[in-house]
């Protein structure tokens, strides 16, 4: 189920360095990121992505890039890190819900 989300967010990658973009929406899966100026990137690219007014602002998610429209990307959640390591997605799910 996707969520409407209007939450700016910061793109990484070595085409473009870092930008910001905002989300359109999210879901358990995946976001899509509306990217102003956008760079060219296939699909299959990976993006690191982390929300700017997170909770958790020292998490960053590893993406890949899954569709490309004039607007910017759609990208689905690969793995996340944090302090240095990198976890999959379903304990990053299982610790929210236990904190929740």
């Amino acid at each position: 189920m996707r969520h409407i989300v209007n939450a700016p967010v910061k793109l990484s990658h070595t085409v473009f360095g870092e930008i910001t973009a905002v989300t359109g929406d999210i879901s358990n899966n995946g976001v899509f990121v509306r990217v102003s100026d956008k760079p060219t990137l296939p699909k299959g690219a990976h993006i690191k992505l982390q929300f700017l007014r997170s909770l958790y602002p020292d998490v960053s998610f590893n993406t890949r890039v899954v569709r490309v429209t004039d607007e910017g990307f759609g990208l689905v959640f690969v793995d996340y890190e944090f302090g240095g390591e990198r976890f999959p997605m379903s304990e990053l799910k299982n610790l929210w819900c236990k904190e929740a």
